[in-house]
């Protein structure tokens, strides 16, 4: 099975480079704190790192790192983002994501982004934890548990220099009915963008100033 994941992981890749050398493209660095568990929660008993007792909040520090590829203008993108966090039970865990974005928001410094995609979540097993009640979707692999799974995500990025963007996302999936919020840095590989005619544009942020508030 770990053989099947590495195959698609690295097939993948190779398409996120070869869209990337033909387009813009960024990277991008974001951290994770807290985890929000708004709903259900048949594992409260083992969850190590909840500041309530009702663990609606739990400290869930985690690093995103992500290469982004456009596909149209500054406007539609694919996104391959890796993980590695500390769980709810305050064990290590991560996910690997491919996802779709697209901007519906754009005005002078602030854009929106949506995404989704499906990811791989994984951690380590919470079976061997005291009162651990089965949770849907997982799959043992050793002292692992894998479940594919999609992520969320809506994101605001605030243009602050030509190739730096600061980052604001909110997260759902990346873990078991769990919601993040992230703070991050994007730099922008390219900015050069290709534009319908008549646009006079050189780069992603250099439109005419009545552009900007269209």
């Amino acid at each position: 099975m770990s053989n099947i994941y590495s195959k698609i992981l690295f097939l993948f890749l190779g398409l996120f480079f070869y869209i990337g050398s033909y387009s813009q493209s960024t990277v991008s660095i974001e951290v994770m704190a807290i985890g929000l568990h708004p709903f259900t929660k048949p594992n409260l008993q083992v969850y190590e790192n909840a500041l309530d007792i009702d663990g609606l909040f739990c400290v869930e520090p985690g690093l995103i790192l992500s290469y982004e590829a456009f596909v149209w203008e500054n406007t539609v993108s694919f996104q391959f983002s890796q993980s590695i966090y500390a769980d709810a039970a305050g064990q290590m865990a991560g996910f690997t994501e491919i996802s779709f974005r697209r901007l519906f928001f754009h005005k002078w410094r602030s854009s929106l982004y949506v995404a989704i995609g499906p990811t791989m979540t994984y951690r380590k097993s919470w079976e061997f934890l005291d009162g651990y009640v089965e949770e849907g979707g997982y799959t043992k692999y050793g002292t692992w548990q894998v479940k594919p799974w999609f992520i969320g995500k809506l994101e605001y990025d605030f243009y602050v220099g030509n190739h730096s963007d600061i980052q604001l996302g909110f997260i759902y999936g990346h873990e078991y009915n769990t919601f993040t919020a992230s703070l991050g840095y994007r730099y922008w590989i390219s900015s050069k963008v290709k534009h319908s005619k008549g646009c006079n544009c050189h780069n992603k942020y250099k439109k005419k100033f009545k552009d900007w508030f269209r």
